[in-house]
C-alpha cells in the first residue's frame, strides 16, 4: 500500500514539474513587447507635501512564453516624488521580474510632490523604464502639483482676510472664534480633508464673483473609480460641512460654492429678530444629510441653488425666511445608499434641533417667492404643523412638486410638475456610463413649465439669474434661480 501511495506521489510530481517547466519556458526575443493598461498614468492636481491616492497600472504579458524583466525603474524619482510598488516589491527599481506567458503583473504608483514656491500649478513628470531583451519601454507619469497653505486644526481669534494666491487645505477643522471675523475674498478655494469642517462661532462674509467664486468643498481630488469618470468632486460626504454656533449672527455668502459635505450647512437654535445669514447667488448640494438646516433663525436666501442631500434638502424648524427666485431639489439617488431619501424640503414648527432635542418655535414672516420646490418624489413639500404656534408662510408664483390648489397662501403656484431641467441622471438612467453619475444640470430646458412664470414684480429687485443671465430679455422671468436661454 506504501509502495502504490509513493508511486501515485512521485507521478503528481513529476507531472507538475512539467507542466512547470512548459509554461516557465523564457524567451530571449528581442521582438516581444510588453503591454500596459495605460501609456500614460496620470493623477489630478496634486497637493504638494500631501501623498496622493494610489493608481494601478497593470502590465500585460501576452505572448505565450514567459518573459523576464531585467529593470522596472522609476526614472527620476527623487525630483518628482513618485513611488512605486512592483507585484508587491516597493522601490525605485526592481530586478528580475518574472511575467508568465498569458499573464500580468499590477504596479501601484503613489506622488508625494514637493513645494513648488510658486502659486501656479505646474506640471511633474516622470516615467517607468522596463529592460528586458535588449528592448527598453516606457510609461508616463504625470500630475499636476499646487502649493497651498496647510491649516491643521486651525482657530481664527482675530478679524482676517483670506487672498486666492494659493489654495487652503483644511486638516482637523477650521473655528472662527467668538468677536472674530472670517473675510474670504473672491476665488478662493478651500479643500477639506475628511472629517474636517468649519464651525463659525464669530462671522463668516465670503464675497466671490459669478466667474469667479469662493469655493468649499473636500480634498478629494482623483476619481470613484479609478477606470471611470466619477470625480469625488460630485460625491457626498467628503467633509464634514459648515456648522453656525446660536450666537453667530450676520454671515455673508455670496457667490459662494458649498458642495459635497457630510451637511452642507447648518444653524443652532437662534433669535429670528436678528440676521442670521444671508445668501446671495450661492450654490450647495451634494451632502449625505441636510444641505440646509436651520432652527429659529433669520435668514435671507436670493438666486441661490439648494440641491440633492440624503436627507432634507432645505429643513426650517420655526424662524423667519425669504427665499427669492431660488431653486429647492432633491434627485439625490437611493441606489447611491441614501435610503430614505427625504423631500425637498420640510417646513415646521416643532421636531428635533440639530442635536436631536425636541424643541417648537413659531413660524414667522416666512416667503418662497418665485422659488422651485422639486425632486423625484411626488410630493417634495413637507409641512409639519403645531396648531398651539405660529406657524406663518406664504408662496408666490413658485413651481411645487406636489398635489395641491391655489388659496390665499398659495398663490400663482405650478403645481405637481417636473420642472424639466436640462440633465438629471439617476443610476439607472445613465444606463452604465460612469461620466453621468452624480451629474446634475438645474438649468431650465425648452419646454420647461418654470419659464416665464414668474412675479415680475418680484423679480424687479434681481434682475439677473445666478450666472448673471437676464430676466428682462423675454417674455417675463421664469421661477427657480437660473432664468432659461435660448
Amino acid at each position: 500500500m506504501k509502495l502504490v501511495v509513493y508511486i501515485i506521489a512521485l507521478i503528481t510530481s513529476l507531472s507538475l514539474f512539467f507542466a512547470c517547466s512548459n509554461d516557465d519556458n523564457f524567451s530571449n526575443s528581442s521582438s516581444l513587447r510588453l503591454s500596459f493598461s495605460t501609456d500614460t498614468l496620470r493623477f489630478d492636481t496634486v497637493f504638494t507635501t500631501i501623498g496622493t491616492a494610489t493608481k494601478r497600472l497593470k502590465i500585460y504579458n501576452r505572448n505565450k512564453d514567459a518573459l523576464n524583466i531585467n529593470s522596472i525603474e522609476l526614472m527620476n524619482a527623487a525630483n518628482t516624488g513618485f513611488r512605486m510598488n512592483v507585484d508587491g516589491v516597493s522601490g525605485n527599481k526592481i530586478s528580475n521580474v518574472d511575467i508568465l506567458g498569458k499573464d500580468s503583473i499590477y504596479i501601484f504608483v503613489e506622488v508625494t510632490v514637493d513645494p513648488l514656491n510658486q502659486n501656479k500649478p505646474m506640471l511633474v513628470d516622470d516615467s517607468i523604464r522596463f529592460q528586458f531583451n535588449g528592448v527598453t519601454q516606457y510609461v508616463r507619469l504625470e500630475a499636476i502639483g499646487q502649493d497651498v497653505i496647510l491649516w491643521r486644526g486651525k482657530t481664527i481669534n482675530a478679524d482676517t482676510t483670506l487672498t486666492s494666491e494659493k489654495p487652503f487645505l483644511v486638516f482637523d477643522g477650521l473655528t472662527i472664534s467668538k468677536g472674530a471675523t472670517l473675510n474670504i475674498q473672491k476665488n478662493v478655494q478651500m479643500f477639506f480633508h475628511s472629517g474636517a469642517k468649519v464651525l463659525i462661532n464669530g462671522r463668516i462674509d465670503a464675497v466671490g464673483t459669478i466667474a469667479e467664486p469662493v469655493v468649499f468643498r473636500g480634498d478629494r481630488l482623483d476619481n470613484l473609480y479609478q477606470s471611470g469618470n466619477v470625480p469625488f468632486d460630485r460625491v457626498p460626504g467628503q467633509w464634514g460641512g459648515i456648522e453656525v454656533a446660536a450666537d453667530s449672527y450676520d454671515n455673508n455668502f455670496e457667490n459662494v460654492r458649498i458642495r459635497n459635505g457630510i451637511y452642507g450647512i447648518f444653524f443652532h437654535d437662534s433669535d429670528p429678530t436678528k440676521q442670521k445669514a444671508t445668501f446671495m447667488n450661492t450654490v450647495i448640494q451634494n451632502s449625505s444629510k441636510e444641505v440646509l438646516w436651520a432652527v429659529n433663525c433669520k435668514i435671507t436666501a436670493k438666486n441661490t441653488l439648494l440641491a440633492n442631500s440624503g436627507g432634507y434638502t432645505v429643513r426650517l424648524l420655526g424662524g423667519s425666511y425669504d427665499f427669492l427666485q431660488c431653486t429647492i431639489a432633491n434627485y439625490m439617488d437611493a441606489n447611491w445608499g441614501f435610503l430614505p431619501r427625504r423631500n425637498a424640503m420640510l417646513l415646521s414648527n416643532t421636531g428635533s434641533n440639530v442635536v436631536e432635542k425636541q424643541v417648537s418655535y413659531p413660524l414667522i414672516n416666512t416667503s418662497f417667492t418665485n422659488t422651485i420646490i422639486a425632486g423625484r418624489g411626488n410630493s417634495e413639500l413637507e409641512l409639519k404643523k403645531n396648531n398651539e404656534l405660529g406657524f406663518n408662510y406664504s408662496f408666490l408664483n413658485c413651481l411645487i412638486k406636489n398635489k395641491g390648489t391655489d388659496d390665499t397662501v398659495f398663490v400663482n403656484t405650478v403645481w405637481n410638475v417636473d420642472p424639466a431641467f436640462k440633465y438629471i441622471y439617476s443610476f439607472e438612467s445613465a444606463g452604465g456610463n460612469t461620466s453621468l453619475y452624480y451629474f446634475y444640470n438645474f438649468r431650465l430646458s425648452e419646454n420647461s413649465p418654470a419659464i416665464h412664470k414668474g412675479s415680475r414684480q418680484a423679480a424687479v429687485s434681481l434682475p439677473f439669474d445666478l450666472v448673471g443671465v437676464s430676466r428682462r430679455s423675454d417674455e417675463g422671468p421664469d421661477i427657480g434661480c437660473f432664468e432659461w436661454e435660448k
